[in-house]
């Protein structure tokens, strides 16, 4: 009788080859491909009891009576913690990557969406971006510009040399003068923080003033009561290569097409999605697989993403989705390769 850790180590072995057999191929496995496989030699009959094994143990499954077996979710779970490391991606792609990031003078956002399309390309599957949210956006300048029927637009330049425009509404009426005040006031105040932590000081401020009057840090306040800089955005998403996908098979079944292609038109829930896999993440790549995605029509792939960073300060998201017998080692590799590429991109702007 083998003993507990003897039997451990060959199922680990057994389980190893099959992910990686699965994952070439696509097919079901079978114990003599396995046999083939193996650097220490097991019979048949071994092999076919330590796959049971793991079936009874929900690392394996077997689609039809006479087919071999395919893992599950939690085998991919424990190929991905456990077994698999990481894949040198070679001279000449990260020499393609570094090219295709910095080869010209491009903006941040046309930056990132030449990451989602480098991804797509290395990992030879969907690649994502996720920019930065407005509230995690660091202030560089902030100009608010007086409009017609009480429209207020707020024009904000954060770091690194990130630009976007948004329409506030205000409820009384506002000199441009006054708005002037309020963005010197900010931007010389409140350079290189965060919006978030901006709206929060302010607030504080105010709670603090109480009976004393000051009427410009009023002002202030009152435009983030009308929503400047409020924040609730995702940041802007950014999808490349969504037919690489489409040619695998395990999305030959059309059901399973539409709800893959129906996840990805809901870019406000990807974009979510994504930022819950950064929440507590350091800088290295964050892997969800099958269904722990709760997303349902996302339950067949997998996603492997990792922060990228102006500096020391998360900016947003990289990532790749493809099937949940991905490449892991390699995927892993390209993200994190790629994200740290942009971080000193970004960091160095």
């Amino acid at each position: 009788m083998l003993a507990r850790s003897e039997l451990e180590r060959r199922q680990r072995e057994v389980l190893a080859s099959l992910v990686r057999l699965h994952i070439s191929s696509g097919l079901p496995v079978g114990s003599k491909a396995i046999a083939e496989r193996l650097t220490e030699p097991l019979s048949a009959a071994t092999i076919r009891n330590l796959m049971a094994d793991l079936e009874e143990a929900g690392f394996l499954a077997q689609p039809h009576t006479s087919a071999g077996r395919i893992p599950t979710d939690k085998a991919y779970r424990f190929y991905v913690d456990h077994i698999a490391g990481r894949a040198p991606l070679g001279e000449s792609t990260e020499r393609y990557i570094d090219e295709s990031l910095g080869s010209a003078e491009v903006s941040p956002d046309q930056l990132l969406a030449r990451m989602s399309h480098v991804l797509a390309e290395v990992s030879e599957n969907i690649g994502l971006v996720l920019g930065p949210p407005l509230e995690e956006k660091l202030l560089e300048h902030i100009r608010f510009i007086l409009l017609p029927e009480r429209r207020v637009l707020a024009v904000i330049v954060s770091k690194p040399d990130l630009v976007e425009s948004r329409l506030i509404r205000i409820d009384e009426d506002v000199s441009q003068e006054e708005l002037d005040r309020v963005s010197n006031y900010l931007s010389s105040e409140f350079r290189g923080w965060s919006l978030r932590a901006i709206r929060v000081e302010i607030f504080q401020r105010l709670e603090q003033m109480k009976a004393t009057f000051d009427g410009l840090l009023a002002s202030v306040g009152k435009l983030f009561a009308w929503g400047a800089l409020e924040g609730g955005d995702t940041g802007t998403l950014f999808v490349e290569g969504t037919a690489k996908i489409l040619s695998q098979p395990e999305f030959a079944d059309a059901r399973r097409v539409r709800e893959l292609l129906a996840a990805f038109e809901e870019k406000v829930e990807l974009a979510r999605l994504l930022n819950t896999c950064l929440e507590g993440l350091g800088s290295g790549a964050r892997i969800v697989i099958g269904r722990e995605n709760p997303n349902a029509g996302m339950q067949q792939c997998a996603i492997v993403v990792a922060p990228f960073l102006y500096r020391d300060h998360a900016l947003g998201a990289v990532g790749v989705v493809g099937p949940t017998r991905m490449h892991y080692d390699r995927a892993i590799t390209a993200v994190e390769y790629v994200a740290g590429a942009a971080s000193r991109l970004l960091s160095s702007n």
